[in-house]
C-alpha cells in the first residue's frame, strides 16, 4: 500500500474533512512535514499535533480526539499556517531541495507500461501442458 507523505508550507492552510460515522475519541496521526523556507535553504520539520485544530475547533495538544457527532466534517485543519508553535517545539533539520509529496502513480500509468495482448497468455498453459506431457511418457 503506497501511503502519501504531505509537506504543509509553514503558512499553507489545511484541512482534511471526514465521514465520521459515530461520536467518541478517534486518533488520526499525519505522516509528513512542516516546510520552512529561512536565507540559508529550505528546513522541515516532522508533522505535531499541536500545528493542528480538531472537530471542536481547539488546537489539538495529541493525535486523539473527542468527535462530538456523526456526519461529514472538518476533523483536522490549519489556516493561514495558524496555529503557531514556537521553532523550539518543532525538530527542524536542513534539506537539500524543496520537498515534494510523494503519491502513488496514477492507475492508467502502470497498465500502459505492461501491455501485453491477452492471447499472449494463452501459449503459456499450452507450453507448460505439453512440457509435462512429454515428461511424463518419459
Amino acid at each position: 500500500m503506497n501511503s502519501l507523505v504531505l509537506y504543509l508550507e509553514e503558512d499553507e492552510s489545511f484541512s482534511l474533512t471526514a465521514n465520521v460515522l459515530s461520536p467518541g475519541y478517534q486518533s488520526l496521526v499525519l505522516k509528513g512535514y512542516l516546510v520552512q523556507r529561512r536565507g540559508d535553504g529550505v528546513y522541515i520539520a516532522p508533522l505535531i499535533p499541536q500545528l493542528f485544530y480538531g472537530a471542536s475547533g481547539e488546537q489539538l495538544q495529541t493525535w486523539r480526539q473527542w468527535i462530538p457527532s456523526a456526519g461529514s466534517q472538518v476533523i483536522l485543519s490549519r489556516s493561514g499556517g495558524l496555529p503557531k508553535v514556537p521553532r523550539e517545539e518543532l525538530w527542524w533539520r536542513k534539506v537539500e531541495e524543496a520537498p515534494r509529496a510523494v503519491a502513488p502513480a496514477p492507475a492508467a500509468v502502470a497498465p500502459a507500461q505492461v501491455a501485453v495482448p491477452a492471447w499472449a497468455f494463452l501459449g503459456i498453459p499450452l507450453a507448460v501442458g505439453a512440457v509435462l506431457l512429454l515428461a511424463s511418457r518419459r
